[in-house]
């Protein structure tokens, strides 16, 4: 607040004394209390200047349009979507790929599982093969008290370890 403002009427006296002090000290001398008067006509048509400049100005003055507020207050809002559209786009872009790539791997597990029933079909039929065959020897009489075909084996000359203990006797 100032000192010369009228609006300190009710103030403490040690402020009062201050203020005269320093006012002594700066060599201001003492102020003496303005009264309100009456404006002069000079005032008046003064007062009157400035309002008239103040509504030309207001007039005049130039009005940013809505528009151009209300993008700059979009801008960050754009931005956000942006990011988000570019980061939904890479997330599809993965998802397609991931796609892609289990469609892949099902295609072949089913050429390997076709691959491998077709193999188990034909073991199948060699083995159905073999038993026919096996009938049809047995059929025919080759060895008497076999019903099936008996594969020969060599069997491997065995040693005897230190540790070998016979459990059964050797039948004669």
């Amino acid at each position: 607040m100032s000192w010369s403002d009228p609006a300190r009427r009710f103030e403490p006296a040690e402020d009062v004394q201050l203020r005269a002090e320093l006012r002594d000290l700066l060599g201001l001398g003492p102020v003496a209390a303005s009264r309100p008067t009456e404006p002069t006509p000079e005032l008046t048509a003064l007062a009157d200047d400035l309002r008239r400049e103040a509504q030309r100005r207001s007039r005049t003055e130039r009005k940013r349009p809505t528009w151009g507020l209300l993008a700059t207050a979009a801008l960050p809002l754009l931005a956000a979507l942006v990011g988000l559209g570019t980061w939904g786009f890479q997330q599809k872009h993965r998802a397609d790929g991931l796609v892609a790539q289990a469609q892949r791997q099902e295609q072949e597990l089913t050429r390997l599982a076709a691959l491998h029933a077709s193999e188990l079909a034909k073991e199948r039929q060699v083995k159905e093969e073999a038993q026919q065959q096996l009938q049809l020897v047995a059929k025919k009489g080759g060895r008497k008290g076999e019903p099936y075909l008996v594969i020969p084996v060599e069997k491997p000359l065995k040693t005897m370890g230190d540790d070998y203990q016979r459990v059964k006797q050797n039948p004669q």
